[in-house]
Protein backbone atom coordinates (compact mmCIF):
# COMPACT_ATOMS: atom_id res chain seq x y z
CA UNK A 1 0.00 0.00 0.00
CA UNK A 2 1.29 3.46 -0.90
CA UNK A 3 0.99 5.56 2.23
CA UNK A 4 1.34 9.34 2.54
CA UNK A 5 4.53 10.24 4.39
CA UNK A 6 4.44 14.04 4.48
CA UNK A 7 1.98 16.22 6.36
CA UNK A 8 1.65 19.24 8.61
CA UNK A 9 0.24 20.12 12.00
CA UNK A 10 -0.20 23.05 14.34
CA UNK A 11 2.22 23.33 17.25
CA UNK A 12 1.63 26.19 19.67
CA UNK A 13 4.87 27.68 20.90
CA UNK A 14 7.19 26.52 18.14
CA UNK A 15 9.00 23.20 17.97
CA UNK A 16 7.25 20.03 19.03
CA UNK A 17 9.33 17.92 21.43
CA UNK A 18 9.43 14.24 22.35
CA UNK A 19 6.80 14.56 25.08
CA UNK A 20 4.47 16.42 22.72
CA UNK A 21 4.74 13.55 20.24
CA UNK A 22 4.05 11.03 23.02
CA UNK A 23 0.97 13.02 24.09
CA UNK A 24 -0.32 12.97 20.52
CA UNK A 25 0.16 9.21 20.21
CA UNK A 26 -1.51 8.64 23.59
CA UNK A 27 -4.54 10.56 22.28
CA UNK A 28 -4.67 8.46 19.10
CA UNK A 29 -8.46 8.07 19.19
CA UNK A 30 -8.94 11.76 18.41
CA UNK A 31 -5.56 13.06 17.16
CA UNK A 32 -5.45 13.14 13.36
CA UNK A 33 -1.66 13.29 13.05
CA UNK A 34 -1.20 10.35 15.42
CA UNK A 35 -3.69 8.31 13.41
CA UNK A 36 -1.84 9.15 10.21
CA UNK A 37 1.50 8.19 11.76
CA UNK A 38 0.04 4.88 12.91
CA UNK A 39 -1.31 4.28 9.40
CA UNK A 40 2.16 4.87 7.94
CA UNK A 41 3.49 2.34 10.45
CA UNK A 42 0.93 -0.17 9.25
CA UNK A 43 -1.74 0.04 11.94
CA UNK A 44 -5.48 0.65 11.71
CA UNK A 45 -6.26 3.06 14.57
CA UNK A 46 -9.80 1.71 14.88
CA UNK A 47 -8.43 -1.76 15.65
CA UNK A 48 -6.07 -0.71 18.43
CA UNK A 49 -7.14 -1.98 21.85
CA UNK A 50 -4.59 0.02 23.85
CA UNK A 51 -1.57 2.23 23.20
CA UNK A 52 1.08 3.77 25.42
CA UNK A 53 3.81 6.11 24.15
CA UNK A 54 6.72 7.14 26.37
CA UNK A 55 9.68 9.48 25.99
CA UNK A 56 12.98 7.60 26.28
CA UNK A 57 15.43 9.70 28.32
CA UNK A 58 18.93 10.42 27.04
CA UNK A 59 20.48 8.67 30.03
CA UNK A 60 18.85 5.39 30.98
CA UNK A 61 19.22 3.62 34.32
CA UNK A 62 19.21 -0.17 34.39
CA UNK A 63 15.82 -0.19 36.13
CA UNK A 64 14.39 2.10 33.42
CA UNK A 65 15.86 -0.13 30.74
CA UNK A 66 14.09 -3.12 32.26
CA UNK A 67 10.81 -1.17 32.16
CA UNK A 68 11.45 -0.61 28.45
CA UNK A 69 11.75 -4.35 27.90
CA UNK A 70 15.55 -4.56 27.73
CA UNK A 71 17.15 -7.75 29.04
CA UNK A 72 19.73 -7.17 31.83
CA UNK A 73 22.50 -8.84 29.81
CA UNK A 74 21.77 -6.46 26.92
CA UNK A 75 21.76 -3.27 28.99
CA UNK A 76 25.28 -2.03 28.16
CA UNK A 77 24.90 -2.62 24.42
CA UNK A 78 21.44 -1.02 24.41
CA UNK A 79 22.63 2.14 26.14
CA UNK A 80 25.70 2.40 23.89
CA UNK A 81 23.74 2.08 20.64
CA UNK A 82 20.41 3.71 21.61
CA UNK A 83 18.85 5.86 18.89
CA UNK A 84 15.16 5.85 19.76
CA UNK A 85 13.64 8.92 21.44
CA UNK A 86 10.09 7.57 21.72
CA UNK A 87 8.71 4.09 22.28
CA UNK A 88 5.17 3.05 21.48
CA UNK A 89 3.59 -0.13 22.80
CA UNK A 90 0.23 -1.05 21.36
CA UNK A 91 -2.19 -3.95 21.46
CA UNK A 92 -4.44 -4.89 18.55
CA UNK A 93 -8.02 -6.05 19.15
CA UNK A 94 -7.92 -9.09 16.88
CA UNK A 95 -4.86 -10.88 18.27
CA UNK A 96 -4.01 -9.32 21.67
CA UNK A 97 -0.34 -9.24 20.65
CA UNK A 98 1.75 -6.41 22.07
CA UNK A 99 3.66 -4.54 19.36
CA UNK A 100 6.56 -2.14 19.99
CA UNK A 101 7.74 0.68 17.72
CA UNK A 102 10.81 2.85 18.37
CA UNK A 103 10.97 6.33 16.84
CA UNK A 104 13.85 8.78 16.42
CA UNK A 105 12.68 12.41 16.37
CA UNK A 106 14.62 15.17 14.59
CA UNK A 107 13.63 18.85 14.78
CA UNK A 108 14.84 21.33 12.17
CA UNK A 109 14.41 24.93 11.10
CA UNK A 110 13.59 25.56 7.46
CA UNK A 111 16.60 27.89 7.32
CA UNK A 112 19.12 25.82 9.32
CA UNK A 113 18.50 22.12 9.37
CA UNK A 114 21.71 20.36 10.43
CA UNK A 115 21.37 17.90 13.32
CA UNK A 116 24.08 16.03 15.19
CA UNK A 117 23.20 12.33 15.01
CA UNK A 118 26.21 10.78 16.75
CA UNK A 119 29.25 11.93 18.76
CA UNK A 120 31.93 9.81 20.40
CA UNK A 121 35.68 9.60 20.85
CA UNK A 122 37.83 8.18 18.06
CA UNK A 123 38.79 5.34 20.41
CA UNK A 124 35.13 4.39 20.85
CA UNK A 125 34.52 4.38 17.10
CA UNK A 126 37.60 2.20 16.63
CA UNK A 127 36.07 -0.37 19.00
CA UNK A 128 32.75 -0.17 17.12
CA UNK A 129 34.09 -0.32 13.55
CA UNK A 130 37.51 -1.95 13.92
CA UNK A 131 39.65 0.43 11.87
CA UNK A 132 43.40 0.03 12.30
CA UNK A 133 45.86 1.95 14.46
CA UNK A 134 47.03 4.17 11.60
CA UNK A 135 43.51 5.41 10.84
CA UNK A 136 42.94 5.88 14.58
CA UNK A 137 46.06 8.07 14.85
CA UNK A 138 45.14 10.30 11.90
CA UNK A 139 41.53 10.66 13.02
CA UNK A 140 42.84 11.73 16.43
CA UNK A 141 44.99 14.30 14.64
CA UNK A 142 41.84 15.37 12.78
CA UNK A 143 39.95 15.92 16.05
CA UNK A 144 42.91 17.34 17.99
CA UNK A 145 43.05 14.41 20.41
CA UNK A 146 46.66 14.18 19.21
CA UNK A 147 48.27 17.56 18.56
CA UNK A 148 49.93 18.04 15.14
CA UNK A 149 53.18 19.16 16.81
CA UNK A 150 53.75 15.51 17.78
CA UNK A 151 54.26 14.45 14.15
CA UNK A 152 54.95 17.57 12.09
CA UNK A 153 58.05 19.68 11.72
CA UNK A 154 57.97 23.40 12.63
CA UNK A 155 57.85 24.30 8.92
CA UNK A 156 54.86 21.97 8.38
CA UNK A 157 53.11 23.37 11.44
CA UNK A 158 53.44 26.90 10.12
CA UNK A 159 51.27 25.98 7.10
CA UNK A 160 48.33 24.64 9.10
CA UNK A 161 44.98 26.42 9.32
CA UNK A 162 44.78 25.56 13.02
CA UNK A 163 47.78 24.43 15.09
CA UNK A 164 45.42 22.40 17.35
CA UNK A 165 44.35 19.84 14.72
CA UNK A 166 44.68 18.66 11.13
CA UNK A 167 42.09 18.99 8.39
CA UNK A 168 41.69 16.13 5.93
CA UNK A 169 43.10 18.43 3.24
CA UNK A 170 46.31 18.72 5.27
CA UNK A 171 46.95 14.98 5.49
CA UNK A 172 49.12 12.91 3.11
CA UNK A 173 47.21 11.60 0.09
CA UNK A 174 48.00 8.01 1.06
CA UNK A 175 46.32 8.49 4.44
CA UNK A 176 43.33 10.34 2.99
CA UNK A 177 42.76 7.55 0.47
CA UNK A 178 43.00 4.94 3.21
CA UNK A 179 40.37 6.76 5.31
CA UNK A 180 38.09 7.21 2.30
CA UNK A 181 38.44 3.53 1.38
CA UNK A 182 37.62 2.40 4.92
CA UNK A 183 34.48 4.53 5.19
CA UNK A 184 33.42 3.53 1.66
CA UNK A 185 33.81 -0.18 2.34
CA UNK A 186 32.01 0.07 5.70
CA UNK A 187 29.42 2.69 4.77
CA UNK A 188 26.38 0.50 5.50
CA UNK A 189 27.59 -0.41 9.01
CA UNK A 190 28.58 3.18 9.81
CA UNK A 191 25.37 4.80 8.55
CA UNK A 192 23.23 2.23 10.36
CA UNK A 193 25.11 2.71 13.62
CA UNK A 194 24.82 6.51 13.61
CA UNK A 195 21.17 6.68 12.49
CA UNK A 196 19.50 3.39 13.43
CA UNK A 197 21.64 2.05 16.26
CA UNK A 198 21.62 -1.50 17.57
CA UNK A 199 19.72 -3.49 20.16
CA UNK A 200 16.44 -3.01 21.92
CA UNK A 201 16.35 0.79 21.60
CA UNK A 202 17.47 1.09 18.00
CA UNK A 203 15.20 3.28 15.89
CA UNK A 204 12.66 1.73 13.52
CA UNK A 205 11.23 5.05 12.33
CA UNK A 206 12.52 8.58 11.73
CA UNK A 207 10.07 11.42 12.33
CA UNK A 208 11.31 14.85 11.20
CA UNK A 209 9.43 18.04 12.07
CA UNK A 210 10.23 21.22 10.18
CA UNK A 211 9.47 24.67 11.53
CA UNK A 212 8.88 27.45 9.02
CA UNK A 213 9.49 30.87 10.57
CA UNK A 214 6.99 32.42 8.16
CA UNK A 215 4.16 29.98 8.87
CA UNK A 216 3.16 30.96 12.44
CA UNK A 217 2.33 27.77 14.35
CA UNK A 218 2.47 25.39 11.38
CA UNK A 219 4.95 22.51 11.38
CA UNK A 220 5.59 20.21 8.46
CA UNK A 221 6.51 16.61 9.22
CA UNK A 222 7.75 13.54 7.42
CA UNK A 223 7.82 9.97 8.73
CA UNK A 224 10.08 7.35 7.15
CA UNK A 225 10.98 3.83 8.15
CA UNK A 226 14.59 3.88 9.34
CA UNK A 227 15.97 1.60 6.63
CA UNK A 228 14.66 3.94 3.93
CA UNK A 229 16.17 6.90 5.81
CA UNK A 230 19.55 5.14 6.16
CA UNK A 231 19.60 4.31 2.45
CA UNK A 232 18.72 7.91 1.61
CA UNK A 233 21.48 9.49 3.70
CA UNK A 234 24.02 6.90 2.51
CA UNK A 235 23.53 7.96 -1.12
CA UNK A 236 26.63 9.57 -2.58
CA UNK A 237 30.37 9.11 -2.47
CA UNK A 238 32.73 9.21 0.48
CA UNK A 239 34.91 12.24 -0.19
CA UNK A 240 36.67 15.20 1.39
CA UNK A 241 34.49 18.27 1.91
CA UNK A 242 35.60 21.75 0.77
CA UNK A 243 36.29 22.62 4.44
CA UNK A 244 38.49 19.59 5.02
CA UNK A 245 36.01 17.30 6.77
CA UNK A 246 34.56 14.04 5.36
CA UNK A 247 31.33 13.48 3.46
CA UNK A 248 29.83 10.00 3.79
CA UNK A 249 27.06 10.25 1.26
CA UNK A 250 24.79 12.97 2.68
CA UNK A 251 26.39 12.72 6.14
CA UNK A 252 29.18 15.00 7.35
CA UNK A 253 31.89 13.73 9.69
CA UNK A 254 33.72 16.55 11.45
CA UNK A 255 35.56 17.51 14.63
CA UNK A 256 33.13 18.28 17.42
CA UNK A 257 34.87 21.38 18.78
CA UNK A 258 33.54 23.49 21.64
CA UNK A 259 32.75 22.16 25.10
CA UNK A 260 32.66 19.76 26.85
CA UNK A 261 34.34 17.28 24.46
CA UNK A 262 36.05 19.20 21.64
CA UNK A 263 38.16 16.26 20.41
CA UNK A 264 35.25 13.93 19.66
CA UNK A 265 34.17 12.92 16.18
CA UNK A 266 30.74 14.26 15.23
CA UNK A 267 28.34 13.09 12.53
CA UNK A 268 25.69 15.46 11.18
CA UNK A 269 22.81 15.25 8.73
CA UNK A 270 20.34 17.74 7.30
CA UNK A 271 17.00 15.95 7.92
CA UNK A 272 15.23 18.56 5.79
CA UNK A 273 16.66 16.77 2.75
CA UNK A 274 14.04 14.06 3.32
CA UNK A 275 11.35 16.59 2.31
CA UNK A 276 12.91 17.16 -1.12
Amino acid sequence: MDRAKIGSMTAKGGFINEQNICDKFNAWQKDNEAREWLFIMGYDSDKIKSLKAIHIPVKISKSKALDLGILPQKYEETVKYKKADIQIKLEILIDDVLYTENISLKKANSSAGFNQVDKRSVTTYKAMWNFDNEIETWLKLFTGDILPQHILSPDELSNLKDFRRLFMTEMPDLIVNKIINFFSENKVLIVNDILKGRGGLSAEWLLVTKKDKNANDKLDWILKDINTACNFFAQGDVKISPKGSLYIGKITMQRKGGTPDPTSLQFKINPLQLFE
